[in-house]
């Protein structure tokens, strides 16, 4: 279950990523960089003690991440430039 909050974490760093540099959110950006790098090694601690069952909760995390960025990100930043 933590590796799939932790990919949860990743993803949704991520796809906020991607919409502030779209957006041109400099600072936002700037910021977002420090919590990929922290959820990621979190990722890679997880990978390495479960191994490949970690599949599916990662698949899991991932999906509701991705998602989750993308309405909040809507919600908080709005959608324009």
């Amino acid at each position: 279950m933590g590796v799939m909050i932790a990919t949860f974490c990743l993803v949704f760093m991520r796809a906020i990523q991607q919409q502030n540099v779209i957006h041109g959110r400099y600072k936002l950006a700037m910021a977002t960089s420090y919590l990929i790098a922290t959820t990621e090694i979190a990722v890679v601690l997880f990978v390495v003690s479960i191994g490949w069952h970690a599949l599916p909760w990662m698949g899991t995390g991932g999906a509701l991440g991705v998602v989750s960025a993308m309405y909040a990100h809507r919600r908080w930043v709005g959608s324009g430039a």
